[in-house]
């Protein structure tokens, strides 16, 4: 049997190489008995992810049979141990000593032939694009499980109701901000809720949120999904963080966007059910808003009662005539609201409403008439995902933006978030309802301080007892 090249790609040592040989036990090989004798031997030294050891090449005339180290093969072993051989390192086209394992041989192909090199080429390529490919999606389906399992696990299941005292308030759209999340994403589960999130969204929520730009980040399209992911993930950190606060959790209830949050938090939704309807949400909201035939815009009034705003808002209507409406979108707190609508209605109102006794109104940076029977197509929309969407009772009382009070049934979830979006966020009315459940703390999960602000002016004492958490 004539001498053999033996190659090693890598630094290697020649005495190491020959004991190697001799020791190597072998898995298999693709033919045990080549109709002539091996030309090239081939020890390649592989570490990945996958494997580590030694890779057999072994070249009979055009063709090359895989060894790999591993199981016994005596056919293989006894063949080898026979070989007298020289070392080398190999060098590739560019004179660089290769160290891999991945071109594997055609059949009739020589291996030191240029065309051969260019196919194994563009087999490396396609197994390794190929590997890439399955790692991602196993990525992807670890982050999906792990955000499920944050959204299934209920801290507070196996405290008794009397001994719970939280309630948990979710923010809604208005409290973005460039440079949230940073903090959440140190949370390997946090983390892997955003990675889920962009994998759903179609977009990089994580860069969005760290570097927006805020215009952007300010859009309804972008804002809502932003804020939920962001609201849940602070919750999830707050397992490791706060656990104790976690297991007495009574209530929870949500600003508009937030109370989706609150309904997937409850466990009325998984993560993933509750991120596709705030998608599908968003893009039904932004539609509406951005329709030149449905062109709305929202206004802020403070220090007027219901009464006196409703009176200014029918004098406004008036005024402006066509048919032109504005009505209270958001009772935020005591004679705190903002108002929806046409807007050159809403800047008649701004004109009209301090001189009837108001403290301040102002035009508001919004796009939309939010909350009233401006956004009806965008209800429309919605209400198609509300129908198919999988919605369960909650395991702790959630409130409704639309009634003021916790939901009593499924089918008043699905019924009221149709309606939400078309009717006032009664804010005000539920957390003084909520308020009366007892609680001691109350917790605002980021980003902003909105409803923290807001509760100093429902309920004083309350506001003492509310916290936010970094978001």
């Amino acid at each position: 049997m004539p001498n053999l090249r033996c190659e090693r790609f890598g630094p290697f040592d020649v005495e190491e190489l020959k004991e190697e040989l001799e020791n190597l036990e072998f898995e298999y090989m693709m033919d045990l008995a080549p109709s002539r004798p091996p030309t090239v031997v081939r020890l390649c030294e592989c570490k990945d992810e996958d494997y580590e050891g030694y890779h057999v090449r072994v070249f009979v005339g055009d063709y090359e049979y895989c060894v790999e180290e591993g199981n016994e093969a005596e056919e293989v072993k006894a063949m080898l141990e026979t070989m007298s051989y020289e070392t080398y390192a190999e060098q590739d086209l560019d004179g660089v000593p290769r160290f891999h394992n991945w071109y594997m041989a055609l059949p009739g192909k020589s291996p030191y032939d240029k065309t051969y090199i260019e196919e194994c080429k563009k087999r490396a390529d396609a197994f390794f694009k190929e590997k890439e490919e399955r790692k991602k999606k196993e990525d992807e389906e670890a982050a999906a499980r792990a955000a499920e399992a944050a959204s299934a696990a209920k801290p507070w299941t196996d405290t008794p109701e009397a001994e719970r005292n939280v309630a948990i308030l979710f923010p809604g759209q208005g409290t973005q901000k460039v440079g949230m999340a940073a903090k959440l994403l140190e949370n390997k589960t946090a983390a892997a809720m955003f990675e889920m999130a962009s994998k759903v969204l179609g977009y990089d929520l994580v860069g969005l949120c760290a570097q927006g730009p805020q215009e952007k980040l300010d859009s309804t399209l972008y804002s809502q999904p932003a804020i939920f992911v962001c609201s849940l993930a602070a919750m999830e950190k707050a397992k490791k963080e706060a656990p104790e606060m976690l297991k007495k959790v009574k209530v929870a209830a949500g600003f508009s966007l937030g109370e989706y949050s609150a309904l997937v938090f409850a466990g009325a939704l998984t993560f993933e059910q509750g991120l596709k309807l705030v998608k599908a949400r968003a893009e039904a909201m932004d539609a509406a808003a951005n329709d030149p035939k449905n062109k709305g815009a929202m206004a802020s009034v403070s220090g007027a009662s219901d009464a006196v705003l409703q009176d200014a808002l029918d004098k406004a209507a008036a005024a402006v005539g066509g048919g032109k409406k504005a009505y209270i979108a958001n009772y935020m707190f005591p004679e705190g609201r903002t108002c929806s609508g046409d807007p050159k209605v809403l800047e008649k109102l701004c004109e009209i409403v301090v001189p009837m006794g108001a403290k301040n109104a102002k035009m508001l940076a919004v796009s939309g008439a939010f909350h009233t029977p401006y956004m009806q197509p965008a209800a429309d929309a919605l209400g198609k995902a509300l129908d198919e969407a999988p919605i369960q009772m909650p395991s702790i009382k959630v409130y409704s933006n639309v009634t003021g009070k916790p939901y009593a049934s499924v089918d008043e979830i699905r019924g009221l978030l149709k309606r939400q979006l078309c009717e006032p966020v009664k804010w005000e009315q539920g957390t003084k309802d909520l308020v009366t459940l007892g609680c001691t703390s109350y917790v605002e999960p980021g980003p902003g301080k909105q409803l923290k602000a807001m509760m100093r002016r429902i309920d004083n004492d309350a506001w003492s007892k509310t916290t936010t958490l970094e978001a």
